[in-house]
């Protein structure tokens, strides 16, 4: 009984890693792409993606690569759908585009990284492309830093230490110190900055969500393209936080 255990499980973890690697690739995979990237024999991979596309979790393309299938796609949407902070944050976040007039994301944690969960959009012509869904990192996002700032220090600092620190642009942090140190900032102001970090061209501000027990929850970011970013940072940061004290009070914080 215990060894089905253990084989049920790896076999899920398995198909979860495959599932996970069609996800990433800017263009669908092929099984030669998949081996390479799985470590996976061809038997196994095989008996994976079979399985998946039985499920509706992937789709196989005429020229025989894989990407997502629609059944994921909405069991994805589901899940996003029954986020208590999205739904509880939304008509927030949708107030603070308005007044701000620029790109507002709600992202939640997902291991050593965050995930964009919700993204209103702003009505200027120019603004920064992302999608629900995408994965950010913590040391060079202004939400990464507002979530470890608002978690006990030794927490944090247990995360920290796991980053790979993946330099994006020439203003990423680069080591533990300097992300410690913009970490400290950003608990003494109550909002961070990613100048640049991030992505080339977009200055984005952060604030931590609280719960009940004052631990984050997600994280708030305001994202704004450098040409149009104005001098007085308060216009983004001051309403950013009182947003985020609001919905934080919905969700039960004093």
């Amino acid at each position: 009984m215990q060894s089905e255990k253990i084989q049920g499980t790896q076999s899920f973890a398995r198909s979860m890693t495959v599932l996970q690697l069609i996800a990433e690739q800017d263009e669908a995979p092929g099984v030669s792409e998949l081996l390479s990237l799985s470590g996976l024999t061809r038997p196994t991979l095989y008996r994976i993606l079979s399985s998946l596309e039985a499920e509706g979790m992937v789709v196989k393309t005429r020229d025989k690569c894989y990407r997502l299938g629609a059944r994921l796609i909405g069991l994805a949407y589901t899940a996003l759908a029954q986020v208590d902070v999205r739904q509880i944050a939304r008509p927030t976040l949708t107030s603070l585009r308005d007044e701000t007039g620029e790109t507002v994301h709600l992202a939640i944690r997902n291991l050593d990284e965050l995930v964009y969960v919700d993204k209103i959009e702003s009505r200027e012509l120019v603004r920064m492309a992302s999608t629900v869904g995408t994965r950010v990192p913590f040391h060079s996002s202004s939400v990464g830093k507002a979530y470890l700032a608002a978690l006990p220090t030794d927490e944090a600092e247990k995360i920290m230490n796991r980053l790979r620190f993946s330099v994006l642009t020439g203003n990423t942090p680069t080591d533990l110190q300097e992300l410690r140190d913009k970490v400290v900032l950003t608990r003494e102001r109550g909002y961070s900055v990613d100048d640049q970090e991030n992505e080339d061209g977009i200055v984005c501000f952060g604030a931590a969500v609280l719960d009940g027990s004052g631990l984050p929850v997600a994280s708030v970011s305001i994202s704004v393209p450098v040409f149009r970013l104005n001098n007085d940072k308060s216009h983004y940061w001051r309403p950013l936080v009182e947003r985020c004290a609001r919905i934080s009070s919905g969700l039960g914080f004093a």
